[in-house]
């Protein structure tokens, strides 16, 4: 019963994602994208000067897990300091959908944490590696 209540919870990020945008003038953008499945995840991400998320948006297309993921991750980041987001694992990633991963499944519901792994800083609309 519990298992099921968690499906639920992973098909409705899918369905009815949230913050699933391109966040106009992000100054963290970053991309990653699985090339066993083809999903892909883009982050962007507001920053403010002490590192603080205080808005983050994704877009991108994929499985229910990949894409519930994203909602979920872009949900909970806001707020959070990003060098503690950066360095999220799988464990955590199974707590947020409250379901435990296989690798295949890790490597899709990681996806919006490595996109902003590989984030770029925007810096007067040109892009540094962050």
């Amino acid at each position: 019963m519990e298992n099921e209540i968690y499906k639920e919870h992973i098909l409705n990020h899918y369905r009815n994602p949230r913050n699933k945008y391109a966040l106009v003038g992000a100054r963290r953008v970053g991309k990653e994208t699985n090339a066993l499945c083809g999903d892909e995840v883009t982050i962007y991400a507001h920053v403010d000067d002490t590192g603080m998320i205080t808005t983050m948006s994704f877009t991108g297309d994929g499985c229910a897990i990949s894409q519930a993921a994203a909602s979920l991750f872009t949900d909970w980041a806001k707020g959070k300091q990003e060098e503690e987001i950066q360095h999220m694992t799988q464990k955590d990633m199974e707590q947020l959908l409250g379901i435990t991963l296989s690798a295949v499944r890790a490597r899709c519901a990681l996806l919006p944490v490595r996109a902003l792994q590989n984030a770029y800083t925007t810096i007067n609309g040109s892009h540094t590696r962050n």
